[in-house]
Parts: structure tokens; sequence; C-alpha cells
């Protein structure tokens, strides 16, 4: 159970930084007019793929909890160093994926919603589509710094 949780925790953090660093520049290097139809079929697949992976590094993270004997000790969370550097670790990462599923599906979906407006000629859509692009930017960067505290805060507990 713990190699799947850390597998999977591979994937999600390194997808959302492959994404970040290498995609996203990438799509936005290849002219407006051959980049919607690429990111048209790249991006929602790729918001699936990080979705799912974050769901099953979470589920995969308290089923290990359960398998380990280890979940009892939350019952005095504030009794030993590992549950609270644990805690605090669980509690970022459910922040992140309440960021990834509340926040960073939707503005993809807006995004994915006003390229082809602006590829059509539509002003307002054409100017919102930079703002959208720079969103998400930032929205990944977010992510990967609660992603490295969940790290260090996840071996610092492997290690108290």
């Amino acid at each position: 159970m713990q190699f799947l949780h850390v597998l999977t925790a591979i994937l999600w953090v390194g997808g959302g930084f492959y994404t970040l660093v290498v995609q996203l520049p990438a799509l936005l290097a290849v002219p407006p007019p051959a980049r919607r139809p690429v990111m048209a079929q790249i991006v929602p697949r790729q918001v699936r793929y990080i979705g799912r992976v974050a769901d099953f590094t979470i589920l995969t993270g308290f089923l290990n909890l359960i398998a380990t004997q280890r979940a009892q000790q939350f019952l005095d969370p504030f009794g030993q160093r590992w549950t609270i550097v644990l805690g605090l670790g669980i509690l970022l990462a459910l922040v992140l994926l309440g960021l990834l599923h509340g926040v960073v599906e939707p503005a993809v979906r807006r995004m994915l919603e006003i390229g082809p407006k602006a590829a059509a000629g539509d002003a307002a859509a054409a100017a919102e589509m930079p703002k959208a692009i720079d969103r998400l930017r930032r929205l990944g960067i977010a992510q990967i710094v609660l992603a490295v505290l969940i790290v260090i805060a996840m071996v610092s507990a492997r290690l108290s």
C-alpha cells in the first residue's frame, strides 16, 4: 500500500511539474491557430490524469494509515511529533486536492471554453485567454510549492 501511495504521489506531483515546466511552455510557443486543436486534445486528458492520480494518492494514503495501524495514533494528535507532522502533511494534501478539483479544473474548463471563441474572433475571449493561461501557470506554481511542503512533511514524519 505504501508503494502505491508513493508511486501515485510521484505521478501526481510529477504530472503537475511536467505540465508546468514542459507542456505549457511548449504549447505557448506554438502559434494560437495550431495550438487550439492540440490543447483541446491534451488538456482534458492531462486534467483527468492528474485528478485521478491525486484521488488515488489520497485514498492509498488513508489505506496505508489503516494497514499500518497508525491511524489510531491520531486519537491523540499532539501526543507525538509524528502525528503532528503527518497531520500537517495530510491537511496540505487535502488542500492541494481541493485546489485541483475546486479551482484548477474549473479554470481549465473555462480556458477550453474561451479558446474556440477567441479563435473565431471574439475580442473579449481573446483578451481573456492570456489571463486564463497566466492564472493556470500561477496555480501550477502554487501546487508545486504545496507539493514540496507535503514531501518535506512526509519525510520529516518518516524520520521522526
